[in-house]
């Protein structure tokens, strides 16, 4: 009877309890709620919401909480070099990529990988000359139009681009305009080329 007695006592003993004045709480939430908002701003693109000493608030953010998502992966929206080559009167893609498909072993065959690098190496050539897209919406429409300018020859150890070949810069289509193009990438420029390997 002494236990259940002890028992009793322990769970109604008061519970010593601090006050915080709720005016505390909620000026700290909109501070932190407004430090928040003011980084979020600092890093996101131009919009059409501007606050009081931004651009300050901005060189400030960089200092104390950069973003550096660039060490992880690259920008969504810079370019990419599409290698094409030309057989049976079309312009063929030539990319060994995504390298997660079964041709690629799923991802296992590393030729997927290097042909990346032998496009840096082609298109660092000299006289290799760019030609503008102009208002093609695909690269086999930007292709059409573009002359034969140099003779490349291709120094990667197992080559995938030879004969009569092209490189194209694909720019993303931007979010806002996805439904008023057919494709996710729109030529830029275009450069034809006979590659020796």
């Amino acid at each position: 009877m002494r236990f259940i007695e002890k028992i009793s006592l322990q769970v109604t003993a008061p519970v010593a309890r601090t006050s915080v004045p709720r005016n505390w709480v909620f000026v700290t939430a909109a501070i932190w709620v407004l430090v928040a908002f003011y980084l979020a701003q600092a890093f996101l693109p131009k919009n059409i919401v501007r606050l009081p000493a931004q651009d300050a608030v901005h060189d400030a953010a960089l200092v104390v909480a950069p973003q550096g998502w660039a060490f992880f992966t690259r920008s969504a929206r810079s370019s990419e070099y599409v290698p094409f080559g030309f057989s049976n009167g079309a312009w063929n893609d030539l990319r060994l990529a995504p390298h997660a498909r079964a041709s690629n072993a799923f991802g296992l065959d590393r030729a997927s990988r290097s042909q990346g690098i032998e496009n840096a190496l082609l298109l660092h050539e000299k006289g290799l000359v760019w030609q503008p897209c102009g208002n093609a919406t695909s690269a086999a429409e930007c292709l059409k139009k573009t002359p034969v300018t140099s003779q490349l020859k291709n120094r990667s150890p197992s080559p995938s681009i030879c004969g009569r070949s092209a490189m194209v810069e694909m720019k993303p289509v931007p979010w806002a305009w996805r439904d008023l193009l057919p494709g996710t990438h729109t030529p830029v420029r275009a450069a034809v080329w006979d590659v020796e390997c």
